[in-house]
């Protein structure tokens, strides 16, 4: 017997459809889901760093006449406030962002 003729009356393949679709639904969720956290990891790794070598290579040496320590030390408080700033964004996110198109989405019964 072939996979045609196992068919039988077309019932089985709705049913497989249906699940298909929503297994790529949640896939893409999750998809998505990964997208946004890895940005913000990226952002809270990454955004300090860029941070403090910005402010002590290109504002603070260039125009204001400070030692060497008070440039470390002022770009290290830039550093800090731009995690705060990322982070903040993070739990703004979480907290309020999340879209209700999709979870009303996944709701369905």
């Amino acid at each position: 017997m072939s996979n045609k003729t196992k068919k039988g009356n077309g019932n089985g393949g709705d049913v497989g459809q249906s699940k298909m679709a929503k297994q790529r639904s949640e896939d893409s969720h999750d998809y998505s889901s990964f997208k946004v956290v890895l940005f913000y990891c990226s952002l809270i790794v990454f955004l300090p760093v860029v941070t403090f070598f910005a402010l002590k290579d290109f504002v603070l040496d260039q125009f204001f006449t400070m030692s060497d320590v008070k440039v470390n030390i002022a770009s290290a408080v830039g550093a800090v406030a731009a995690l705060h700033v990322a982070l903040g964004l993070y739990i703004y996110r979480a907290y309020f962002g999340g879209s209700d198109k999709k979870a009303a989405q996944f709701k369905q019964d």
